[in-house]
C-alpha cells in the first residue's frame, strides 16, 4: 500500500538536474519589428518619389523564429532550482531590387511627370539584396518547483540575462540570375569557341603563333560582383517569465516544455552599425513575444 501512494502522491523534497538540448520557438514576426519595415517597402509606380525600403519579402522572415542552444537545471534548496539556457538562431531573406526605368529627357537624372512612364527594369543585371537577422539569448533561471505525481512537476520561474540581434543587409551588384549559372560567365565566350586576335607582336596576321601565345600567357577575365554590406547590431536585457513542465520519460531521461513571454528591446539610439558606430536616430525595437521552449534532457 505504502508503495503504490509513493507513484500518486507528491514527494516532500525534489532532487537532482540536467542538461541537454532545447530550442525556443519565438513568435515574433521580424519584417514588422520596428524599423524593419525598411526590409519590405517598395516603389510607387505612379509617384517614384515616395520610394523608400528594398523591397524584400519580409513574410518568409521564420515565423516562428527558431532559437536552439543548450539548457541546464539544478535543484539547490528545497524546492527551488537555478539553472541556465544559451542559444541562438538565424533567417534570411533575399530577392532582386525593383528597379524602374524613366527617359531622362532634360538629364537631370531626376523623374519628372513629362518624361513619360515607368518601366520596370526586366533585365538580369538587377542587384541581389539579402537580409539575415540573428539573435542570441542567454541567462540564467530560477524557478520553484510543485510536484503532481512521480516524475511529472509543474514549476513557474524566469529566465533574466542578456541578447543580442543582428541585421546584415547585403547588396551584390551586377550578379546574374539561376538560368545564366549554366552559362559561360567568362567575357567574349558566348560558347566553347573563344576568338584569340594579335598577340604574339609579331605580324599584321593572326595564326597559329597567336594561339601559341595564349597558351602561355593569355586569361579569361570574368566580370567581377561588386557589393556592400550593412551589419546593425543592438544588446538588450531579456526577460521571461515562463511555466516548466517536466516530465521524466526514462531513469535519466526526460522532457520539459517551458510556456512563457519574452521581454527584450534595444532602446532608441542604441542600434550600432558595423560594431563600430552607434545610430543616434535609430528607433527603439522590441522583440516581445510569446516563447515556448521544448527540452530534452539526460537526468534527473
Amino acid at each position: 500500500m505504502a508503495s503504490a501512494q509513493d507513484d500518486y502522491y507528491p514527494a516532500q523534497n525534489t532532487y537532482g538536474g540536467g542538461v541537454g538540448f532545447s530550442q525556443m520557438f519565438l513568435l515574433i514576426d521580424i519584417g514588422k519589428l520596428s524599423g524593419f519595415e525598411m526590409l519590405g517597402k517598395t516603389a510607387d509606380e505612379t509617384n517614384p518619389e515616395k520610394f523608400a525600403g528594398l523591397g524584400l519579402p519580409t513574410s518568409e522572415f521564420s515565423l516562428p523564429f527558431v532559437i536552439s542552444g543548450g539548457e541546464g537545471f539544478s535543484q539547490i534548496t528545497g524546492k527551488w532550482r537555478l539553472g541556465g539556457y544559451a542559444g541562438v538562431g538565424s533567417s534570411q531573406i533575399s530577392g532582386k531590387a525593383g528597379i524602374y526605368l524613366f527617359a531622362d529627357s532634360d538629364g537631370d537624372a531626376v523623374y519628372d511627370s513629362d518624361e513619360g512612364v515607368l518601366i520596370e527594369y526586366t533585365g538580369s543585371e538587377a542587384p541581389d539584396i539579402r537580409a539575415k537577422f540573428s539573435m542570441w539569448i542567454g541567462g540564467a533561471m530560477v524557478e520553484y518547483v510543485f510536484p503532481i505525481f512521480r516524475g511529472l512537476e509543474i514549476s513557474p520561474g524566469t529566465l533574466i540575462g542578456f541578447g543580442r540581434a543582428n541585421l546584415n543587409i547585403s547588396h551584390g551588384l551586377g550578379s546574374t540570375g539561376w538560368s545564366d549559372q549554366f552559362e559561360y560567365q567568362l567575357d567574349s565566350l558566348d560558347s566553347n569557341l573563344f576568338p584569340v586576335g594579335e598577340l604574339a607582336g609579331d605580324t599584321d596576321i593572326v595564326d597559329i603563333d597567336d594561339i601559341t601565345y595564349f597558351q602561355g600567357n593569355g586569361t579569361f577575365n570574368v566580370t567581377p560582383t561588386i557589393g556592400s554590406m550593412t551589419s546593425l547590431s543592438g544588446t538588450f536585457i531579456s526577460l521571461q517569465p515562463y511555466i516548466a513542465l517536466k516530465l521524466q520519460v526514462l531513469d535519466r531521461v526526460g522532457i520539459r516544455l517551458t510556456a512563457g513571454f519574452n521581454l527584450g528591446e534595444i532602446k532608441q539610439g542604441k542600434w550600432v552599425l558595423n560594431n563600430l558606430n552607434s545610430l543616434t536616430d535609430s528607433p527603439s525595437t522590441s522583440f516581445n513575444g510569446v516563447a515556448i521552449r521544448a527540452m530534452l534532457y539526460f537526468g534527473l
